[in-house]
């Protein structure tokens, strides 16, 4: 992997400093790395959340304004539920 040298990581802080989330540098960049690490499924969704100070429902607000999916729910997800609701409706009958 190759290393960020300090003259690289100044070309992103124009960028990073006009992110609303975060009143300082240090916040601001913990955002974005938390962010990034959940994105890439490197972190859990909580952990993320920590790491940029937020709290569970303030950072799933945060994603979801920006169209950032923060819950998987598979084709597989679905059949288990139905499956679960037909048994549920069929055991109480």
């Amino acid at each position: 992997m190759e290393a960020f040298s300090l003259e690289q990581i100044k070309n992103y802080l124009p960028i990073i400093e006009r992110i609303p989330f975060g009143e300082t540098l240090d916040k601001k960049m913990k955002f974005v790395l938390s962010v990034g690490l959940f994105v890439e499924k490197e972190i859990t969704l909580a952990r993320a959340a920590e790491l940029a100070e937020k709290n569970l429902p303030d950072f799933i607000e945060i994603l979801e304004l920006k169209g950032i999916p923060w819950a998987e729910y598979s084709e597989e997800h679905l059949k288990q539920d139905n499956l679960s609701i037909s048994k549920y409706f069929h055991d109480s009958i």
